[in-house]
């Protein structure tokens, strides 16, 4: 059975808005499905579609309520993590480990409080940008203005290494990137973005990007968002082991994780439906590099930043 720690996933974005639950449903994630894997850990990020940016904290609140119900409501099953601990407390009643992260600064408002605030209800890492420009900074969709982080955003950034929270490039400007990269002391990670040297769309990293994250100690966690794999066909499990080939080409075998971005696409490669099918991803990392860079890959180098940053 394998291990599972995953950096990124939309579910409960999804299931608060299609009124579904997270023990047993027809989306890309559940319970069930993750009770397959060894000790799974997953990252339930909160993004906010940008029709709640006039009330970002309003609504970002809603999802944290809903988060948390749908934890307690199966407290048998799932635990909440706001420590490396609380995993290896997790791990020993044979639960699966849930971290929570909001997908985006919106939320915060513009206000340093909030951050503080976030942390109280258990956020554990921030993703700092979508792909449009906040508070903190511009994100990959503004390329004229060429923008990094503003002074609140660098403020965010030490005072969540401070509290021991994971900052999150993915989604960052180019500039940006550069500018968490400089000031950054702890490990910072790329929760889902994949390899631009293999896929050339603005969402992925550069070769020189990979290297930063890696030299930092922090992880980039391969999408599976189809388009972000093989912009020019139909994707499926050899362009993923392209990606991963390559950037563990660039950063060697402890700069990979997983960072699936389930449940916030349906267009997934071929092969890939849901959670289930990523043991296949697994088993073919194992068959080119062997078993100890699979069980990296698979949780153990996003379990060390966690450990780390936590």
């Amino acid at each position: 059975m394998w291990g599972y720690a995953d950096g990124h996933c939309d579910t409960i974005v999804k299931l608060l808005e299609e009124k579904k639950r997270l023990f047993r449903n027809d989306e890309q994630l559940d319970i069930e499905k993750m009770q397959t894997y060894a000790a799974p850990v997953q990252v339930f990020a909160i993004w906010l579609d940008p029709k709640y940016y006039s009330s970002a904290m309003r609504q970002t609140m809603k999802y944290i309520k809903f988060y948390y119900s749908e934890i307690e409501g199966n407290s048998e099953f799932i635990g909440h993590v706001n420590s490396f601990a609380d995993i290896l407390q997790n791990r020993r009643e044979k639960k699966i480990s849930a971290l929570l992260a909001l997908e985006g600064g919106e939320a915060l408002e513009g206000e340093i409080s909030a951050l503080h605030i976030y942390h109280r209800l258990g956020v554990r890492l921030i993703t700092l940008t979508w792909n449009h420009r906040n508070q903190l900074a511009d994100g990959v969709a503004e390329t004229g203005g060429r923008g990094g982080l503003t002074n609140f955003g660098r403020q965010v950034i030490r005072e969540m290494e401070r509290l021991g929270m994971i900052v999150d490039v993915s989604h960052l400007s180019e500039t940006g990137f550069w500018d968490v990269a400089e000031i950054a002391v702890k490990p910072f990670i790329a929760s889902h973005s994949n390899a631009k040297t293999i896929c050339d769309v603005p969402r992925n990293l550069s070769d020189e990007q990979l290297r930063a994250i890696a030299q930092n100690g922090g992880v980039v966690g391969i999408n599976l968002y189809a388009p972000f794999l093989a912009a020019d066909r139909e994707a499926d499990i050899e362009d993923i082991l392209r990606h991963i080939y390559h950037i563990i080409s660039i950063v060697g075998e402890d700069g990979i994780a997983m960072g699936s971005d389930l449940d916030g696409t349906d267009h997934l490669p071929i092969g890939i439906s849901n959670v289930l099918d990523v043991k296949r991803i697994f088993e073919r990392v194992e068959k080119e590099f062997g078993i100890r860079v699979a069980q990296k890959f698979a949780s153990e180098n996003l379990l060390r930043v966690i450990n780390q940053v936590l």
